[in-house]
């Protein structure tokens, strides 16, 4: 039985939702129950389903999983930037959940960099000179190795990520928990408009110095968190959007910028490629980045 109104609003919205693990579409949280239910309800529902997602995406199997890292990730982030929206009306157990959820998301920050690493070296074969495309194919291998062992070794931690699933289901039901109902649109308003302080604030540090790695990640981070909040406000309650020019186009520039950086990094001393190959791909990472952050 249903134990909080978020719970209770959520069953009747989509009785899938206390079903674990199973996805809800979007028409099932659209009008007419947007007409009658509030929003902070209704953002309770999408944070929720967002977690479902993520243990489901952790539950695939393991060549599933190099993606359903990534996804599950993706998830997480979307129930912080919700959480974020609603942060100074919810009670303090919210902080304790988004902290819990952002640690969860650290420690798959390795296993995700593994495999982005090798859809950074894939992208260089579009643009990149002879000599570097000449040993993509072998730096590639050596990339996937890394990764495929990363994999095993938290499998191995962790067999299924079934400490990880449950977690997330436990996070689920604290999320429930959460008294939703005081939010509203103001509240959404006015957590959008501290996104939005914060990503020109951001971009006006990374553009005073473009040569750091770390001004451009805050960058990136602040936007993504305001293009996800952009999103789930489109889908229950798009007169509250953000209305800042290009914000889409701008967060896709700043990771494709972030795969350069990571070539750079995963060029360093631990890198899986031989010295050879290390310094052709942090000269064209580095070439690709610094054209990026000055045009």
């Amino acid at each position: 039985m249903p134990t909080s109104p978020a719970e209770s609003t959520i069953a009747g919205l989509c009785p899938a939702a206390a079903a674990p693990m199973l996805e809800l579409t979007a028409a099932e949280l659209e009008p007419p129950h947007t007409e009658v239910v509030g929003l902070g309800l209704r953002l309770c529902a999408v944070a929720h389903e967002q977690l479902l997602l993520a243990g489901k995406h952790l539950a695939a199997d393991v060549e599933g999983l190099h993606t359903g890292i990534h996804q599950a990730r993706k998830s997480i982030r979307r129930v912080r930037a919700i959480l974020a929206l609603g942060m100074r009306r919810l009670d303090p157990r919210a902080q304790r959940l988004d902290a819990d959820l952002a640690q969860l998301c650290r420690g798959m920050s390795r296993l995700r960099d593994a495999q982005a690493l090798i859809e950074a070296l894939h992208r260089l074969n579009d643009n990149a000179p002879d000599d570097v495309c000449a040993i993509l194919p072998e730096a590639e291998t050596a990339a996937r190795q890394r990764r495929d062992e990363l994999l095993a070794q938290a499998l191995k931690r962790d067999p299924q990520f079934l400490s990880r699933r449950r977690r997330l289901q436990s996070m689920s039901d604290r999320l429930l928990r959460l008294n939703w109902q005081p939010l509203g649109d103001a509240e959404a308003v006015a957590a959008i408009l501290r996104s939005e302080r914060r990503v020109e604030k951001a971009s006006r540090r990374a553009k005073r110095h473009p040569d750091r790695h770390e001004d451009w990640h805050v960058l990136r981070r602040r936007m993504r968190r305001l293009r996800q909040q952009d999103t789930v406000l489109a889908r229950v309650c798009p007169e509250v959007r953000t209305r800042m020019p290009g914000l889409e186009n701008q967060a896709d520039a700043l990771g494709h910028a972030q795969d350069d950086t990571l070539v750079v990094m995963q060029c360093g001393r631990m890198s899986p490629f031989s010295r050879e190959h290390r310094t052709l791909l942090r000269r064209i990472a580095r070439e690709r980045l610094q054209y990026a952050r000055r045009n």
